[in-house]
């Protein structure tokens, strides 16, 4: 009996133990099968996505490429050589390129950014590539120029319709190392470029000059796969996937065509690791089987669950906005297209932005500013229909999709928005208000998601600018505007120093006697492809860019010229007025470069009289105050322009020592008619001739005007009614000629 239960005993312990090892191989080979599969699938999913960010890094170059090319022919034919060497310079530089060059079509001189000497056959190759293809990218060049292999990449040049040269740009190809990681396996995985004969062109690490094909000769291939099935998937261009041993260790290799120089992304990952895990885990599933059989449901569920909240918090972080929940700028970008698709219609693509929000983040704080940021989003989004989408770019910055059907409903359904924001985000104990401005690009064709937003930001910045309209669409005039501004800016040094800037006079004339009593100095501007400039085109820009200081001083010098000029030729000489930027009143150096000037043409400092416009006072005038008696210690008078302008004309008169005062033709219209406007005009020149100073009426343009300022008492006229601006010859024409001493 006792042996009975001895020998069942043993066959019971045989059966566990055997169910046991049969549990532990099952589940050992399980494991590793597992891991395989999911290694694999990695493999495959970080191959794609390594392919994707190699050709979006090449695009991309190729989009910086095309633009200095863009910027190139257009300041053809290129006079300055120095000038455009430098410019290649810097954007070789900013942009991190190697070298930049441009290759003229007679293959002349090939001018670079540096001084280094590449070959002629080679250029010439390069320009007639360029020329046949309009943009390129070539395989990598070993040892071109300083020694590093590199790509490069060309843009061909024209002159309207002819062709003038090409543009080419050499690219290192470490530049590509970080496009080429394999997201998942950074450590222990590579990826390569290689061309259809198996020669490696970019990255590789170890593989980095070699040819795949003479590295896998010496590789054993498995699952019946062999080299030559390998060599013909990637001459046809298709995917492929090779397990393969090779000096010992175990590797996966996955190819995909790419869609430039038929080249071919493979990406390799060594496996040996996936055997050891699976061993480690068999071993340790032997010793706690049974503690595993019964957890293992528990332990399957979490490992999903795990998974799971880790894919979660991964797209979160990838894709979501924190602070407010939405699609952040990068999901936006990647499903644009899909999202334009799913519309299935006309698109608009609306940039939203809170107007002066640091100033609601500074008075408020940064945690009161996060919640109106929150509340404006989740209006934002209420206002969406199916299909619609919208996420936050940046700040206070939000990007929408909406249907479009036409611009007027659209316009009203954004002002609905804007009124919605405002009504719902209002700050109930601050005076602040949250008010939106919005640029709005209509989508009538198939574009890129980065230039749609450029031309919707373009039409956001004029909806910031206008004090009325708060919704801006774009327009292409705008984009041609900014094109202008960049060829005028090119151009601006080199027209200070040709002489391309002239003077012309105004003359003003005295009401009482009708005599010409002094001129206002103006700038114009022709250039010899365009004809004249506008000054309204290019004052304000050079405003913005600080060329006006250089603009100014040249005008004082040409008016002080001309004074001189009148003084040798016997003319009486008559003051002269030059209007001067605000920027002059930050610079310590204003006052004494205008003395200098003046000086070294022997002019009396009283015949300059400068002209500051109210806003330019307005915007600071304490500073305003400090240089006007600066002026005056000098000897030169000053006169306030734009006069009724702005809303603070009455407090510049009672805090400003000024010698003369000019009346804006705002001011000044309809005052015929209107017996209220002649009221207060009347009222002005009154206090402006109390305060001691002279009354300058300009913009006078019929008799109407004339007879009612001369009854006002207006001191100075000036306008086309009287003259309008000539040049200096016709002015000194109008002066008198001085006396003779008498003997």
């Amino acid at each position: 009996m006792k042996r009975n239960s001895l020998i069942v005993l043993l066959i019971i312990l045989i059966v566990v133990v055997a169910g046991l090892a049969g549990g532990v191989v099952f589940y050992w080979h399980y494991i590793g099968d597992l891991l395989e599969r999911d290694v694999v699938a990695n493999v495959m999913e970080s191959g794609n996505e390594t392919a994707d960010n190699f050709v979006r890094a090449l695009e991309a170059d190729q989009r910086i490429v095309d633009t200095i090319a863009i910027t190139v022919q257009t300041n053809y034919p290129w006079a300055d050589k120095a000038k455009l060497e430098r410019f290649l310079y810097l954007q070789g530089k900013y942009n991190g390129f190697e070298n930049l060059g441009i290759i003229p079509l007679d293959n002349s001189e090939m001018t670079l950014a540096h001084n280094v000497h590449l070959p002629k056959d080679w250029q010439k190759e390069m320009l007639m590539r360029a020329l046949a293809e309009d943009t390129f990218t070539t395989k990598r060049y070993p040892q071109l120029g300083d020694g590093k292999n590199v790509l490069v990449q060309a843009a061909s040049l024209h002159d309207g319709m002819e062709p003038i040269g090409a543009l080419v740009v050499s690219l290192p190809t470490e530049r590509y190392n970080s496009a080429l990681a394999l997201s998942s396996f950074t450590e222990t995985g590579l990826a390569a470029v290689i061309s259809r004969d198996g020669q490696v062109e970019v990255g590789g690490r170890w593989l980095k000059g070699k040819n795949i094909f003479s590295v896998l000769e010496r590789a054993k291939l498995r699952n019946g796969q062999t080299l030559d099935d390998l060599r013909q998937d990637i001459q046809d261009g298709q995917g492929s996937f090779v397990r393969y041993q090779l000096d010992g260790q175990n590797r996966l290799l996955y190819g995909v065509s790419l869609p430039v120089n038929e080249w071919y992304l493979v990406a390799i990952l060594p496996t040996d690791f996936i055997q050891a895990q699976a061993h480690r885990v068999a071993w340790s599933s032997l010793a706690l089987f049974v503690f595993l059989f019964l957890l293992f449901g528990l332990l399957g569920l979490y490992i999903f669950c795990l998974r799971a909240y880790n894919s979660r918090q991964l797209f979160k972080t990838a894709f979501i906005d924190e602070l407010t929940g939405l699609d952040n700028f990068n999901r936006m970008s990647i499903s644009f297209e899909e999202h334009v698709q799913n519309l299935q219609g006309e698109v608009a693509l609306v940039i939203f932005d809170i107007l002066k929000f640091k100033v609601i983040n500074d008075m408020l704080g940064y945690e009161r500013g996060d919640l109106i940021l929150q509340k404006a989003a989740d209006v934002l989004k209420s206002w969406l229909n199916g299909g619609e989408h919208i996420c936050r770019s940046s700040a206070d910055n939000f990007v929408l999709l909406l249907s479009l059907t036409d611009r007027h409903n659209l316009r009203a359904r954004i002002t609905r928005m804007l009124a919605a924001v405002r009504r719902e985000c209002a700050i109930a104990d601050s005076c602040l208000k949250v008010e939106g401005v919005c640029g709005v690009y209509e989508l009538k064709e198939p574009l890129p998601f980065y230039i749609a937003l450029d031309r919707a930001r373009l039409a956001l910045a004029n909806a910031k600018k206008s004090p009325k309209e708060n919704i801006q669409f774009y327009d292409e005039k705008d984009r041609h505007r900014i094109v202008q501004e960049r060829q005028l800016e090119n151009s601006m040094e080199q027209a200070l120093a040709d002489g391309s800037f002239t003077l012309m006079l105004q003359p003003k004339y005295d009401f009482k006697t009708g005599s010409m009593e002094g001129a206002e100095a103006l700038v114009r501007w022709n250039q010899a492809e365009r004809g004249l400039v506008r000054p309204d085109d290019f004052i304000p820009l050079f405003e913005r860019n600080g060329f006006i200081l250089k603009l100014d001083m040249f005008i004082l010098e040409q008016a002080v010229k001309f004074l001189a000029k009148w003084r040798s030729n016997g003319k009486q000489q008559v003051p002269v007025a030059v209007n001067f930027s605000r920027l002059h009143l930050n610079d310590s150096r204003y006052i004494p470069q205008m003395t200098q000037i003046v000086d070294a043409y022997d002019v009396p400092h009283h015949m300059i009289e400068v002209e500051l416009t109210e806003s330019v006072i307005l915007n600071n005038s304490e500073l305003a105050q400090s240089v006007i008696r600066g002026l005056h210690k000098k000897g030169f008078s000053v006169a306030m322009d734009d006069f009724g302008s702005g809303y603070s004309s009455l407090n510049v008169l009672k805090s400003l020592q000024f010698d003369s005062i000019k009346l804006d033709k705002e001011f000044l219209s309809g005052c015929e008619q209107n017996p209220t406007a002649r009221h207060v005009i009347n009222g002005a020149v009154e206090m402006i001739k109390a305060v001691g100073a002279k009354v300058v009426a300009e913009g006078v343009e019929t008799e109407k005007q004339a007879v009612f300022l001369r009854e006002m008492g207006c001191d100075l006229a000036q306008g086309y009614y009287f003259s309008k601006p000539i040049s200096e010859d016709e002015f000194e024409k109008l002066l008198k000629p001085v006396p003779a001493p008498e003997e």
